[in-house]
């Protein structure tokens, strides 16, 4: 960890914030994307090589292709989270220090 030269100031540090929950988001978006297409990939061929007359795989691919979606909506709400939870944290120091 890098010592700062002078302290940050509230909007830096929400920036910071808001941008490092971000990217830890959107990480773990692409990680869970990545491991369902392997999972469905590797369902797809033992689908194939098993019981090629029914298409079975269709359906988990289709219930892990939710789960990432909902993952993404939420990350795509990620931005109004970090803002309330700032918000409740600056009310409570305010209160605390009156």
């Amino acid at each position: 960890m890098v010592p700062l030269k002078e302290p940050l100031s509230l909007e830096q540090y929400k920036r910071a914030e808001l941008k490092d929950t971000l990217t830890e988001g959107r990480r773990g978006l692409l990680i869970h994307a990545w491991i369902t297409v392997a999972v469905v990939a590797a369902l797809i061929v033992i689908n194939i090589l098993v019981a090629s007359e029914f298409p079975w795989s269709v359906f988990p691919a289709v219930g892990m292709s939710i789960g990432v979606a909902f993952h993404y909506f939420g990350i795509r709400h990620e931005a109004d989270d970090v803002a309330r939870r700032q918000s409740e944290i600056e009310a409570e120091a305010t209160r605390l220090s009156a």
